[in-house]
Formats: C-alpha cells, sequence, structure tokens
C-alpha cells in the first residue's frame, strides 16, 4: 500500500522525477498485494492491483536516496545487513528524524481485517501527505 500510495502522491504534486519501488525483509518474490490492500487502495482512488513483492535487491539499495519503512524491525535489520546505508533509513512514521516511539510505528496489516488495512492506509497516506513537502524540498 505504502508504494502505491507514495508514488500516487507524489505524481498528484505534479512530479515525476523519483522512482518509488517497495522491497519486503522476508524474502517473498512476485506475490499479489492481499485483496484486502487491493480494496482499500482501490477505496481511496489508488490502483495496486498489478504491483508484486520484491526481496531486497543490494545493487538498488546501495543506489536510492532514501528507504522509509513502517516497523523498528525492519529498520534495524536493513541496518544490521546494510550498516553503510544507516543515514539513510527512517521509519515513515519519524522521518526526517531518526527516532522512534511507538506513535510512529505503522503496523503492518497483513492477516488482519479489513478495518486493520483501512487503519493502516490513513496512517500511511497521513505520513506521506505530511513527508511529500519535504521530500519535494530535498530531491
Amino acid at each position: 500500500m505504502a508504494q502505491g500510495i507514495m508514488k500516487a502522491r507524489w505524481e498528484a504534486s505534479g512530479r515525476h522525477d523519483i522512482i518509488v519501488t517497495s522491497m519486503g525483509v522476508h524474502g517473498m518474490d512476485a506475490q499479489p498485494p492481499t485483496e484486502l490492500a487491493v480494496l482499500v487502495c482501490a477505496e481511496n482512488g489508488i490502483d495496486i492491483s498489478k504491483i508484486r513483492s520484491r526481496s531486497i535487491i543490494t545493487d538498488e539499495l546501495n543506489i536510492t536516496d532514501l528507504i522509509l519503512v513502517m516497523e523498528p524491525f525492519q529498520k534495524e535489520f536493513l541496518k544490521t545487513f546494510f550498516p553503510q546505508l544507516s543515514d539513510q533509513i527512517f521509519l515513515l512514521g519519524a522521518y526526517p528524524k531518526h527516532t522512534h516511539s511507538r506513535k510512529h510505528i505503522i503496523k503492518d496489516p497483513v492477516g488482519g481485517t479489513i478495518r486493520d488495512y483501512r487503519k493502516s492506509f490513513e496512517a500511511l497516506a497521513g505520513h506521506i501527505d505530511r513527508i511529500i513537502p519535504l521530500l519535494q524540498a530535498a530531491f
């Protein structure tokens, strides 16, 4: 959902000059989004039906400018295996700060109810809307 929201919001701002992509730390490739993720995004005018999961691709990470994650374990995983990227890894809910607290965590709704997906969508969209101006200024 985050990839779809970020790409839609960035393009809606009139910009088409960054690459928005997603990679997972669980090593699952080519999986479609869950039906509930597709449904909740569609309710908000965003089509994520063609997005597929991807494992971490080291070459892509090494040339990225910014890595946003939803949960602290994702941040710590990436910092452990890619310490050279530590300054580029942020919790989406805390960006642009490197700190985090419980309020900065966006729980992955996979396995949850439609309500969980809607709550995650709202959190993701709210933080993405908050940081779009910061990203526009930085990139």
